[in-house]
């Protein structure tokens, strides 16, 4: 397995932990919005209910129409409120949790960002790696062509002394 690899097996495994983490935090979220929605739903029924139950108290003691209506008007306009209210603060939960996406999505583009610079870098010093290693490989092939034809040369004046001894 070559550096190269390597680096891009290195990467790759730390992209993957990244998107896991990142898929882990919006799953935390949404877990989150659904217990909002859960909490919502109950409150609502709860209110509802307490309107109900207050309503058929009310036409069960039959207190007179002008009282009657005037604590079915004061009951609608405590729930209004109330309904009011509990829109405000799951419309301030829902802000919060767009806030959070919204940051998490900005950190994991600035992430990106520093991954592809890295990623250029790396490829820059390969580069220069690549041409130095290739410079190095011909000086030695230049070396050993050398090399080869001294020894020839050397060889052949061996051969010719051995040959004039021999004479």
């Amino acid at each position: 397995m070559t550096v190269k690899d390597k680096i891009v097996f290195s990467i790759l495994v730390i992209l993957i932990l990244a998107g896991g983490y990142f898929q882990y935090m919006s799953g935390e979220m949404i877990k989150r919005m659904d217990e909002l929605n859960q909490n919502d739903m109950k409150h609502v029924d709860v209110v509802h209910n307490e309107f109900r139950e207050d309503l058929r108290i009310l036409n069960l003691q039959f207190i007179g129409r002008g009282k009657h209506l005037q604590k079915a008007q004061r009951d609608i306009v405590a729930n209004t409120k109330f309904i009011i209210a509990t829109a405000d603060s799951l419309s301030d939960m829902i802000g919060e949790v767009q806030y959070n996406l919204d940051e998490v999505e900005r950190e994991v583009f600035n992430r990106f960002a520093d991954v592809e610079t890295d990623i250029a870098d790396l490829e820059g010093d390969l580069r220069r790696l690549r041409s130095k290693t290739t410079q190095t490989l011909s000086e030695i092939q230049q070396k050993l062509t050398l090399l080869e034809t001294d020894l020839n040369n050397i060889s052949e004046k061996v051969f010719e002394k051995d040959k004039k001894e021999k004479k």
